[in-house]
């Protein structure tokens, strides 16, 4: 099975047409997600994975509009309600974590083609008032390379551990956050709202939810996406999962069933069967582009779809 999922399944889903993936598969709507786009060595990040260069990203917006037209998180939310429902292939676009090249880089792009978005915010980091533990550990790697590794291995329950490890070696996350500013402000956010983007909630400061008790996940989800209503006033709430939504139980889904508009994980095209929730496609890592994480999140649905695996959604 795990050299049907590194090799035939990429290696079918390049060769099949794209157009005859979604007519076999039945699924007209894609969700694509990233993080950040820059041409810079970003020290918080770099360590972690690379992120799209500028020119990666207009050839991948490109390509994914030869198939899909752009449709906003709202437009999603009536095709769920099934208030208008979308026939023609389309696709949604987020960004997770509010880092500021959204505002610097990626807004200018999505102008020029047309394209409204989503960005879903950490609501401690909003203003740069904090750091995310994994830019944290990334800061100190960088400084470190040859304990990376072991750095970049500490997770959110641990994070206290990345503060005395900062303070030993010398390096001042405040002094970053104030010279470098690498999240959005609340006036950019509300610029980016007048520009076609709609603001979500992704969690106060990022944990992984699997550490977390079910009470502090729909506390981090509702806290964030009411910080959201009211800095932003949003009329609707929508929320991606930090890092996965995977092991999420469905008690969950029903606790925040009253705030939460929309979820949204990271498995690719997976059918849920937990209501309202939707699955997005990561383009952004391990350096391949849109076409061959959109063709393989495709033939993996579609060889599911022929098995009997995938679980129909409510």
């Amino acid at each position: 099975m795990q050299l049907i999922k590194q090799n035939l399944i990429p290696f079918m889903g390049q060769i099949i047409n794209l157009k005859r993936l979604i007519k076999f598969t039945n699924q007209n709507i894609i969700h694509v997600f990233g993080h950040t786009v820059t041409d810079e060595y970003l020290p918080h990040i770099n360590p972690i994975y690379k992120p799209k260069t500028v020119l990666e990203f207009k050839k991948d917006l490109d390509y994914i509009l030869k198939y899909f037209e752009p449709i906003s998180v709202h437009e999603v939310l009536s095709h769920t309600n099934k208030e208008k429902i979308i026939t023609k292939p389309s696709f949604h676009l987020s960004f997770d974590d509010g880092l500021k090249e959204i505002y610097d880089v990626v807004l200018p792009i999505l102008k020029s083609k047309g394209v409204p978005a989503t960005v879903f915010i950490n609501s401690d980091f909003v203003d740069n008032k904090d750091l995310f533990f994994r830019y944290k550990a990334a800061l100190i790697a960088d400084r470190f390379p040859n304990e990376k590794e072991r750095i970049l291995a500490i997770n959110y329950s641990e994070k206290n551990v990345l503060d005395e490890l900062a303070s030993q070696l010398n390096i001042n996350f405040i002094d970053f956050l104030k010279a470098q500013k690498p999240y959005l402000t609340s006036e950019q956010l509300k610029t980016l709202q007048k520009n076609g983007f709609t603001i979500g909630g992704h969690s106060q400061d990022h944990p992984n939810y699997n550490l977390l008790s079910e009470f502090e996940q729909v506390s981090q989800t509702i806290n964030s996406c009411k910080f959201v209503q009211n800095e932003f006033l949003e009329k609707n709430s929508f929320f991606a999962f930090p890092f996965t939504s995977e092991g999420i139980p469905l008690s969950f889904y029903g606790k925040i069933a009253q705030d939460i508009s929309l979820t949204f994980g990271v498995s690719g095209l997976d059918f849920s069967n937990k209501g309202k929730h939707i699955e997005r496609i990561d383009i952004e890592n391990y350096g391949r582009n849109a076409r061959a994480y959109i063709h393989r999140a495709y033939m993996t649905n579609f060889l599911k779809k022929i098995t009997g695996t995938i679980k129909k959604r409510i």
